[in-house]
């Protein structure tokens, strides 16, 4: 009877083609470059290794490593679960517990040049390893002998980073599915205790395998590279010129002064716009707050215009945008001036209340408050030139908006769009009367 069943398992075992899951380990070779590439550290992902710990493997941190030093293409700083116990030694020394002349202490860590960062996926048998449950039925020993694999596959990445410019230098990606991994040829005598499953285990092997023919196809693109330094990217250079300039804000209501005399004001946000004013060194000009391509929009007694950033400065403070004292009088009720309230409408919706106070040159400056229905409540401030063009800026918890629109002088009313500050469309609409 146990003649016919070691029969019956031999035919099957030949039908199923299954290949014994402790394959004769062989030397696994490294790729290798004639020259130092940079410095390199090996990252740790953010995730950490947990999904493989079921498996018996930890993170493979050391033994891509040991790849990395084997190629000879980068010196290889630690940056891993090591890095404690160099600070450990470095604070002793620090504390003065070190002999003096130890020469240990700051500025002498050898920057990296590139960081490489590994991933790993495995793909779960279906079957419950190779053999392991077919066999398991007859008797444990033919399960051993299959070896009982956890999974069919792995998949493994390798990314290379430029440390200083963060752009992507090298990477490689791929399967394997044998587990004929070995370091024989590495120089360390076979397996080492720092690299746990990854040379004892055909799990370990299967993902060393993978990881292995990853660094060897990089090794294979960048060893004949003089230089893998990337400073920027020539594309990237390209879309930010092309891009709408990124401006620091400037404060509405503010008195700025131009630097030198005849400084130039524009219909437009362009050098090459029209010509509304040529301004002399000491005249007072309001600011908007709004900015658009280094120039900044102001208002003056008799005009308004942009001008560009450069050429004017602060020259009175930032004018106070502060609400009138409770106890305060409120401005005469005439022109651009007094107290309005409002209501705006659009993404958010809500009321304000503002007083508009003579400032420079003819100039009314804004200020006030609001509450959005969404938001909150949020600050006003802003001016109205004398022609009655109304710029305001409401600032909250949730962010600024830009009110742009017009006063009329004789009716009171003030009508006009608003705009997220980031956003140069308009978002909705705002109405109002004086008081």
């Amino acid at each position: 009877m146990k003649s016919k069943i070691a029969l019956a398992l031999t035919g099957l075992l030949a039908g199923l083609h299954l290949a014994p899951a402790f394959a004769e380990e062989t030397s696994s070779q490294v790729e290798k470059c004639n020259q130092k590439l940079g410095v390199m550290a090996v990252a740790e992902p953010q995730a950490g290794w947990s999904h493989l710990s079921q498996y018996g493997l930890g993170s493979p941190s050391a033994l891509l490593r040991m790849m990395v030093q084997q190629s000879g293409c980068f010196d290889v700083v630690e940056r891993g679960v090591a890095m404690q116990n160099l600070q450990q030694e470095r604070a002793l020394a620090q504390g003065g517990d070190l002999r003096q002349e130890s020469n240990v202490g700051k500025g002498q860590m050898q920057a990296a040049d590139f960081v490489m960062t590994p991933n790993v996926q495995v793909g779960a048998s279906t079957t419950g390893g190779i053999g392991g449950a077919l066999l398991g039925r007859v008797g444990g020993v033919f399960g051993a002998i299959a070896g009982n694999l956890k999974f069919r596959e792995a998949s493994t990445s390798l990314l290379i980073a430029d440390v200083r410019s963060s752009i992507q230098v090298a990477a490689a990606e791929g399967k394997a599915t044998k587990t004929d991994f070995g370091i024989g040829g590495w120089g360390y005598g076979g397996a080492l205790v720092g690299l746990g499953g990854y040379t004892s285990t055909p799990e370990g092997k299967m993902v060393a395998a993978s990881f292995l023919d990853n660094y060897n196809t990089i090794v294979k693109t960048i060893r004949d590279q003089p230089n893998l330094i990337r400073t920027s990217s020539a594309a990237g250079d390209a879309n930010a010129a092309a891009s709408t300039k990124a401006e620091a804000p400037q404060p509405a209501g503010q008195t700025l002064c131009p630097k030198i005399g005849n400084v130039k004001a524009y219909a437009n946000a362009a050098r090459d716009a029209k010509v509304v004013a040529s301004i002399p060194k000491g005249e007072e000009l309001i600011a908007s707050g709004e900015v658009k391509n280094g120039f900044v929009y102001v208002d003056a007694a008799n005009f308004s215009g942009w001008v560009q950033r450069t050429l004017v400065g602060a020259c009175g403070g930032h004018v106070s945008a502060a609400p009138l004292p409770v106890n305060s009088t409120p401005p005469a009720a005439t022109g651009i001036f007094g107290s309005f309230a409002g209501s705006f409408a659009g993404p958010e919706q809500g009321t304000f209340n503002v007083v508009v106070t003579p400032g420079a040159g003819g100039m009314g400056v804004v200020s006030g408050g609001g509450v959005s229905n969404q938001t909150g409540a949020f600050s006003v401030s802003g001016t109205v030139a004398a022609s009655g063009r109304m710029n305001m800026t409401a600032s909250g918890s949730a962010g600024s908006a830009v009110y742009q629109g017009f006063l009329d002088g004789n009716t009171g009313a003030l009508s006009g769009t608003w705009h997220y500050a980031h956003r140069s469309t308009p978002s909705g609409s705002f109405g109002g009367q004086r008081q």
